[in-house]
């Protein structure tokens, strides 16, 4: 309730507020605070009842609700300007921001505080050893649940733009601010690898794949191949991986390019029952150098070679860090780069230039709260490891 009624009137939390030193202060206040009300109120009757099933069991069901509603609404960012998000009641509920709504937030303390003095009450009494798991559950969880909410408003997350064979030190942050930060960048190399080109057939009117129920489409395998696409027998004629696409009013010429800009270029023949002879000729997806090639069936179809998926792109870097750390690493989507306090990640490429891109886009993050969510959870693993080997009592 105190939470709803500070989202109305605040709006979402902003986690940089609640950066450090604030977010330490409050840590410990927090549990200074858990430790005085234990030792100090002990037969007080909601100190009680906050360490008993009776708040444990509505504390989760309202979590669960709260997930299930994080997980069917669509959710923004905390710098994503606010027209931008649905206008409704659900909005200025933080709906979607969740997890920086006041709401959300006081749940997560809530559930923090039956932890706590549950732990706190158990261990007024010497146990079994037994209750080693229970302890390390509890303890597990309280420390990366507390963790990741601190560590919050120190959470730092920049992307940095970087040119090959050039050193980049400076990133931009969500809110599109240039920030000097204590590693730089130097891209080596960056490449992209994609997946053979695909031949569909598409409507001249809409563009669209067809049939359009069940877009149907063919991946190159090798020349002299036949496929059906839409009712059409295509045939393949000629690869040329690397093209150049020469074409007036008239023709179009296609030669062999191996030079940056070149185009995949396909020549097929199609035919199908409707057709009085068979109609051949170059397909291709173009490049930021040529323009894209279908190969007109009738007026109302045509062959097309969309854009070729990219299948793995790769930056070898060497990273510099202000602390006179140097290494050199290929980072990959999903292989990131661990150094100092800062993960690299791979992020994004020069679009436009596709598979000649060379330039590369890197997110670096740095969490100094993560080693504490990381310790709650092998916490956790270990207090499930204990219950398991140690098993039920007999």
């Amino acid at each position: 309730m105190a939470g709803t009624l500070l989202q109305f009137p605040l709006g979402n939390i902003n986690p940089v507020d609640f950066g450090s030193p604030v977010n330490i202060i409050i840590g410990a206040l927090f549990v200074a605070g858990l430790l005085c009300c234990h030792f100090l109120l002990k037969g007080n009757y909601i100190v009680g009842w906050l360490s008993s099933v009776r708040s444990t069991l509505p504390a989760l069901l309202v979590m669960l609700l709260f997930i299930v509603i994080l997980g069917l609404t669509p959710q923004f960012t905390i710098y994503e300007p606010q027209e931008h998000l649905p206008g409704n009641i659900f909005s200025r509920m933080g709906w979607y921001r969740m997890t920086t709504s006041w709401t959300f937030v006081f749940l997560c303390f809530y559930m923090l505080t039956i932890l706590g003095f549950t732990l706190l009450k158990k261990a007024r009494k010497l146990q079994s050893w037994r209750r080693l798991g229970f302890y390390l559950n509890h303890l597990g969880l309280f420390i990366a649940l507390l963790g990741g909410l601190l560590g919050s408003g120190d959470l730092q997350r920049f992307t940095m733009t970087v040119a090959e064979g050039n050193t980049e030190w400076r990133a931009q942050d969500a809110s599109g601010n240039i920030r000097e930060l204590p590693v730089a960048i130097e891209l080596d190399t960056f490449k992209i690898e994609e997946y053979p080109p695909k031949l569909v057939v598409i409507d001249n009117r809409t563009g669209k794949i067809l049939p359009e129920n069940r877009p149907e489409s063919y991946m190159f395998e090798a020349i002299g191949k036949t496929t059906q696409l839409n009712g059409n027998t295509i045939e393949l004629l000629e690869y040329i991986p690397q093209a150049a696409i020469v074409r007036d009013s008239v023709f179009t010429n296609v030669v062999p390019m191996p030079m940056d800009g070149a185009a995949t270029a396909l020549k097929v023949r199609v035919t199908n029952p409707s057709l009085k002879e068979p109609v051949e000729g170059w397909v291709s997806n173009g490049s930021y150098m040529f323009p894209y090639q279908v190969l007109y069936i009738d007026e109302a179809t045509s062959v097309a070679m969309p854009v070729q998926e990219v299948k793995k792109y790769t930056s070898q870097v060497t990273v510099f860090t202000k602390a006179g750390h140097t290494e050199k690493a290929g980072i990959e989507v999903n292989k990131p780069l661990s150094m100092e306090d800062w993960i690299i990640y791979q992020y994004s490429y020069d679009e436009s230039m596709g598979k000649y891109s060379k330039t590369s886009v890197f997110e670096l993050v740095r969490d100094p709260w993560l080693k504490v969510v990381y310790t709650g959870i092998f916490m956790l693993l270990a207090g499930a490891l204990f219950l398991f080997i140690a098993g039920p009592r007999k």
